[in-house]
This record gives C-alpha cells, structure tokens and sequence, in this order.
C-alpha cells in the first residue's frame, strides 16, 4: 500500500475507507443506506474472524465476511485479512476475490495518490467529522465529488487558498464554479486544460460558472459535428484509444462519443485545445466552430 494511498484510506480522526470492499458492488450501492444491517454486520464478521470460525456466508457485492472492524472502539473498518495486519502477509486468497482485492483502487484513489501531501491535506479537509460509514460513503464523502476534478484543478485551487481550512460550505463560497451542473468527471478535461493557461482565479466569480457550461454545451455540439467523430469500421470503444483518461472520459462522458480512432480522437482533442486557447487569447467563450451551437449567442467574460 503507498503512503498517498493510505493516506487517503486513513486520515486519521478516527476513520478509514472501504468504499471499494467488497470490489464486485452492484452499481450504485450506497451501504449509507443500511447503517444498522452495515454496523451488525461487521461486529459479527469481526467476532468470528477472532473466535477463528470458518465463515459459511456467500460473499456478495454487498458483504464480504473478511470485512471488519480493525479497532475495539468499532470505528476503523477495513479488510480483516490485508497484509498490513498479518506482518506483510497477504491472507487474502482466502476470499472468492483475492486477486481482485489486491489489485484494485478506485479512481479517485488513483488521482489522490498524483497530488502532494500539502494538496492532500488541504482536500482532506473537506472530510472533517464525517465518521467511518460515511467518509466511505459516495453520496455522504464530498472528496469523491472533487477528486474527479483531476489533479491539476486539485492543485491549483489548494495553493491558491494556502493554509485555509475549508468545510464544503466554504470551499464554494470561496469558489462558486464547483457548484456547475457539470459532472466533474466528465469535464475535468476542458477544465483543467482552461486553468492551467489562466490559473482558477476564475472560479471564484459566479459568472465563470455560467459561460464554462455554455462554452461546453456549444463545444461538445462542435466535437459531435466533426467529422473525425463518425463511425468508422476501424473504431474502437473510445476507453481503449491511447489518449489521457481524462480526455477520453470527455469524449465519452461529456460529448456523448462512444467509438473513434486514435486519428480521430487526436483531432477532436486538438479542436478543444484550440478552441481553449481562443477563449484563454480572448477573453471570450463562443462558438466552437461557425456552424456549432446555432442559438446559443457568444458569451463574454467577464
């Protein structure tokens, strides 16, 4: 386990993170929901691991019997068998799923670990008080939101407020962009690119938010209208294209581009990119290209 990683799993306060345990969850399972069954359910999986009884309950995606309580208070909660508590060794073959415990993070786990721990810590924040259950929980875990924003718009908006302390509440007073109807994943691409040439002292002005959402719904009509987003017979599922993932999680998530090519993909990156560097040389968000986004009229800003 690297030490962002476990950073990120323990912060420290009392709590950790199983958010990916067991990793076969069904899509949108939120274990927030079922706090009483949850809580019942690790005392008892804990009990019998220490009492050594051999477990005859299917592993599912909702539980699995080698996850537990890691303290006597009940408030750390993680795998029963990971390495880190058997003095490096690995009991988890033991499980249906070995393999896929040992290998897997989640996403946000995997941009957490880019960031330094100056970054990290300023992030963390955002988790003050939340107890186990729900700094594991997507919905109840504001950090699952941001951290999709990728690294680079993590970074700067951290060391543009040094030292700051920050609840979710202040963190959107300080920058009310981050209240944008765009999904952060699916956007973090244009986003990051747009901050990187302008820094984020845009996102603090509550107009920024309102042109970044009608730059991108002309730009995604642009990339649709562009010929190197047809189908071809040669097109691959657009995850699959050697491209950066958050480029490609655009293409797909935010424009709505399930298939290309890397041709075609490498195009449609350097029509955004352009199309960043008007807006950055300008001043302006407009139209992507003259036929993109035909009644939606230029906006300025600021």
């Amino acid at each position: 386990m690297s030490e962002t990683y476990r950073t990120l799993c323990f912060p420290g306060a009392g709590k950790t993170c199983f958010a990916c345990c067991p990793p076969i969850r069904a899509a949108g399972y939120e274990h927030i929901q079922y706090t009483g069954m949850v809580r019942r359910m690790l005392r008892e999986n804990t009990a019998a691991f220490r009492a050594g009884e051999r477990t005859v309950f299917p592993i599912t995606g909702f539980s699995c019997w080698a996850l537990g309580y890691l303290d006597a208070d009940c408030r750390l909660v993680g795998c029963l068998l990971h390495p880190a508590r058997h003095q490096g060794e690995d009991l988890r073959f033991r499980v249906d799923f070995g393999e896929k415990c040992s290998r897997e993070t989640c996403p946000e786990a995997r941009i957490f670990e880019r960031l330094t721990p100056d970054v990290q810590a300023f992030w963390l924040h955002l988790a003050d008080g939340l107890d186990t259950l729900s700094y594991s929980s997507r919905k109840g875990n504001p950090l699952f939101h941001y951290l999709n924003w990728g690294p680079e718009v993590l970074r700067l908006v951290a060391r543009a407020e040094p030292g700051a302390v920050h609840s979710p509440a202040s963190l959107l007073e300080a920058f009310p962009f981050l209240e944008t109807r765009c999904s952060p994943r699916a956007f973090a691409y244009p986003l990051s690119r747009l901050v990187e040439r302008q820094g984020v002292d845009g996102m603090r002005d509550v107009r920024f938010k309102e042109a970044f959402e009608n730059w991108i719904e002309a730009l995604t009509v642009a990339l649709n209208a562009s010929s190197a987003a047809r189908p071809t017979v040669e097109a691959l599922r657009v995850h699959r294209l050697p491209q950066e993932r958050t480029f490609l999680d655009f293409l797909r998530l935010g424009a709505g581009i399930p298939r290309g090519t890397p041709k075609g993909a490498e195009a449609l990156r350097v029509l955004v990119d352009t199309e960043v560097e008007r807006f950055c040389r300008k001043g302006r968000i407009g139209h992507t290209s003259p036929s993109a986004g035909k009644g939606l009229p230029p906006r300025r800003y600021p």
